[in-house]
């Protein structure tokens, strides 16, 4: 039985992870928060096929690479960084207190720090992102059933679970047994966007694939603006920074 995942050296591009996926019908690559490699393959792929379209894929893979590694070069939270999305807000104050501490608001995050707190330690960033991580899963749990819902109950549609998970690199996803999973960085999302996302998912319901009957059933829950968001949702990334990424 074929391994489900596994790793593949490369001399110049390191280790590449791959994901066998019964409904991918190609080779797929992104990178993950770190800059490495990761290819999300048919089920029956030879490591001969996958190692040639790496071959053939060289150049493409490794600029890849270097704007993942120029992006992570200068993801940091500072004292100025802010998160101002429609459904969550982040900031930073300094206060009187004498350690870094975090408080939730309606809809916020507030970081407090005192008087020459260091923001770039590892420690301290890692920190920060995990806390921000953490409310965005409690506002995501609060709000986003109630509009899958609604949406699901609009096209006549049912599925059998929802699920907020912390996924890097894709939004969402839609089982054959109807089970969808979201990404709690849709909360970074303005509305239509993760509306896009969620009539994605639900679509699936219909058509587990990416087919012409897909992307019409898509495009009428949308109201012909698909394409539009779907070319504008390739500007974000499923991380923290996203919004910052886009300024």
């Amino acid at each position: 039985m074929m391994a489900s995942e596994f790793f593949i050296e490369d001399p110049s591009l390191g280790r590449i992870l791959v994901r066998r996926n019964a409904r991918a019908r190609r080779l797929i690559f992104r990178t993950d928060d770190e800059g490495s490699l990761v290819v999300t393959v048919p089920l029956r792929s030879s490591e001969k096929t996958i190692r040639e379209g790496i071959q053939t894929l060289r150049p493409r893979l490794e600029g890849m690479q270097k704007r993942a590694a120029d992006k992570q070069a200068v993801r940091q939270i500072t004292p100025s960084f802010r998160i101002d999305a429609p459904d969550f807000r982040f900031w930073s104050e300094e206060a009187r207190v004498s350690r870094m501490t975090v408080r939730q608001q309606q809809g916020a995050l507030v970081c407090y720090y005192p008087a020459g707190q260091q923001f770039e330690h590892p420690q301290v960033q890692q920190w920060l992102v995990s806390m921000i991580e953490q409310s965005l899963r409690l506002h995501a749990k609060f709000l986003l059933p109630t509009r899958l819902e609604a949406m699901a109950q609009a096209r006549g549609l049912h599925f059998s679970s929802l699920s907020i998970h912390k996924t890097h690199g894709r939004w969402g996803s839609c089982s054959s047994k109807g089970r969808i999973n979201l990404s709690l960085y849709l909360m970074l999302l303005p509305h239509h966007l993760q509306e896009y996302v969620m009539q994605h998912e639900l679509t699936h319901l219909v058509e587990m694939n990416h087919g012409t009957r897909f992307w019409q059933l898509l495009d009428e829950s949308m109201h012909g603006h698909s394409k539009e968001y779907r070319k504008k949702l390739k500007k974000y990334d499923t991380n923290v920074f996203c919004l910052k990424q886009m300024d």
